[in-house]
């Protein structure tokens, strides 16, 4: 395994993680992840031996053609530690696949991992499965939070209890560890749960970048959300059963929609407005 680099980031550090599988639908979170990534300057730093946590028969590896010959790579399952350099700080990123195996042992080497690299910061992402009409925002829920916090970020404590991942477990690993941790979830309507789900993971990246205090280009995800409820739309309006469901759920989803919630959301909304402004 190879170790995290000595060499301080050149910022504080923050860290996101992200993994996919049980508590990751639609692949929600891990796109966030992933985004950050792709869309700017990174590197590897780290990758926790795959054949320690996960069941190949369970999570198999990939074949995949590399060049124009027709060389084929096995790509194997691993949790993965990058950086991502963010015009103004640089960002840890976890992420990786649900592992089936040790989860204690591999939260306790998240936790080693991050504390060795300085981290200070980090925002755990998950998304699920749940009865929320589309054409809505989506709601998001966090823990640890201070009522204070959930007001600013427009999204509700969470009180869950019941069963749990990876991303529970290594939230639970950095908090007893002292890291200032928050998870973030967003809610992904059921009827339509397929990948990618940029509206879900708009919602993620908003709250994402209010708690690190980062900017970060989600230019991607706006365009495919517009789209992607659009595309919804038509499929509803396709199917009649669905679309009186669908009209179920706006209802229940409106008729909860208290004044003064409303009002403390657009209050958060528009502070962060300003807060984007003023970076640029």
């Amino acid at each position: 395994m190879t170790p995290v680099p000595t060499e301080p980031l050149r910022t504080a550090p923050v860290a996101v993680v992200a993994f996919g599988g049980w508590g990751d639908a639609g692949d929600a979170a891990s796109a966030v992840a992933d985004h950050l990534m792709q869309s700017y300057p990174s590197e590897d730093l780290q990758d926790l031996d795959s054949e320690d946590y996960f069941d190949y028969q369970a999570t198999r590896p990939q074949s995949a053609i590399v060049d124009d010959t027709g060389t084929r790579e096995v790509i194997w399952p691993a949790i993965s530690i990058g950086v991502a350099h963010l015009p103004q700080a640089d960002v840890l990123v976890v992420t990786g696949p649900e592992p089936n195996l040790r989860w204690q042992t591999l939260s306790r080497l998240v936790v080693e991992a991050l504390q060795e690299a300085g981290v200070e910061r980090v925002v755990v992402l998950g998304s699920m499965l749940a009865n929320t009409p589309h054409s809505r925002p989506l709601p998001v829920s966090g823990s640890p939070l201070s009522a204070e916090e959930a007001r600013r970020l427009g999204v509700e404590v969470s009180d869950y209890e019941g069963p749990t991942g990876i991303t529970g477990v290594v939230t639970h690993a950095l908090v007893g560890a002292g890291i200032r941790t928050t998870a973030l979830w967003v809610a992904v309507p059921h009827y339509v749960s397929e990948s990618p789900q940029p509206k879900a993971s708009l919602a993620l990246a908003r709250r994402l970048e209010a708690l690190l205090d980062i900017r970060a280009d989600w230019s991607t995800f706006v365009a495919d959300a517009t789209a992607w409820e659009r595309g919804v739309d038509e499929l509803v309006s396709a199917d009649e059963d669905i679309a009186q469901y669908v009209a179920m759920l706006e209802s229940e989803k409106d008729a909860t929609e208290e004044p003064e919630a409303s009002g403390d959301a657009i209050a958060a909304e528009f502070e962060r407005f300003l807060r984007r402004r003023d970076d640029t």
